[in-house]
């Protein structure tokens, strides 16, 4: 069984917990020192031990990997030291800011043979994997993306919930070969409204509207193809019923996306060959938003 450590275990951190006990062993989870953090890992978690010193996990050899989840701008210097220190990491989305850092990680996984996984729930979501199948026998013609909720505001919203459509988006269609800025409104941040018209080869239209000022939480995406409309809201995929002019339950999935992706982390690791493709996607997710949106 791979042992690894936990860097960070805020709201996502304790997810990532969560998962990550139930498919190996976790040695240690390190926090700058959150009093009420340190009282959950204790409560819940008390096999784990705390740590507080980075160096303690980087220099243990019987750490296999770590799992990163901190702030965006803390992203780049704990990557670069786990890699440096020979282990496998896996680090929230995105990987850095910037394109020629996010490469240099990179650079420097490939040269030692190790696993750089970036954590894109959504790509290892059922009902994401369920439209690339029906898109292989249905062409699509168009995409609404709507995303509602209320913060947080600690982190660019470009680079924390449009990253998450942007990797959608490029999943399904492509990487778009124009991007316009429709609306931006800033209220608590400097943006917090957001909304974007993405241009495609053979004139198919993407709009994405974000608001994190919102009293509601709600999640939708609506695909048209050529034969059906779909709107994956939240956690359940509806299909379009032409005769009732109603949406009908069409596919819920059976697995949560933060369970598959904690399980395809550890099969990146036991692989002789490592994989990029999940760090490719984050760092286009990237260049896409230092190019047209920042």
């Amino acid at each position: 069984m791979k042992t690894v450590a936990i860097i960070g275990i805020g709201k996502w951190g304790k997810n990532l917990i969560s998962q990550f006990s139930k498919i190996c062993k976790i040695k240690y989870c390190y926090s700058k020192g959150d009093k009420s953090n340190i009282l959950w890992l204790i409560n819940n978690y008390p096999t784990i031990n705390f740590c507080n010193n980075l160096d303690t996990i980087l220099d243990d050899p019987s750490v296999d990997a770590v799992i990163i989840a901190t702030p965006i701008i803390t992203h780049y210097n704990l990557v670069m030291k786990a890699l440096i220190s020979k282990k496998h990491v896996f680090v929230e989305k995105p990987i850095t800011t910037t394109v020629t850092k996010a490469n240099k990680l990179l650079k420097i996984a490939k040269n030692n043979n190790l696993s750089l996984f970036v954590g894109s729930i959504f790509l290892y979501h059922p009902i994401l994997k369920k439209l690339k199948i029906i898109l292989q026998k249905e062409k699509i013609q168009s995409l609404y993306l709507n995303w509602e909720k209320l913060g947080a505001f600690n982190e660019k919203l470009s680079f924390d919930l449009l990253t998450h459509y942007i990797i959608i988006v490029n999943e399904l269609v492509g990487i778009p070969k124009k991007i316009f800025v429709q609306k931006r409104i800033g209220i608590i941040t400097d943006c917090d409204v957001l909304s974007l018209q993405m241009k495609f080869k053979k004139n198919l239209d993407c709009f994405i509207d974000i608001n994190r000022v919102s009293s509601m939480k709600h999640r939708e995406i609506i695909i048209k193809t050529s034969k059906n409309l779909y709107l994956w809201e939240n956690e359940i995929l509806f299909k379009f019923n032409k005769k009732k002019y109603s949406y009908q339950q069409f596919f819920a999935p059976k697995t949560i996306p933060l369970e598959n992706e904690c399980k395809e982390f550890l099969k990146h690791i036991k692989s002789t060959k490592k994989n990029y493709v999940n760090t490719q996607k984050s760092i286009d997710a990237i260049h896409i938003i230092n190019k047209y949106i920042k």
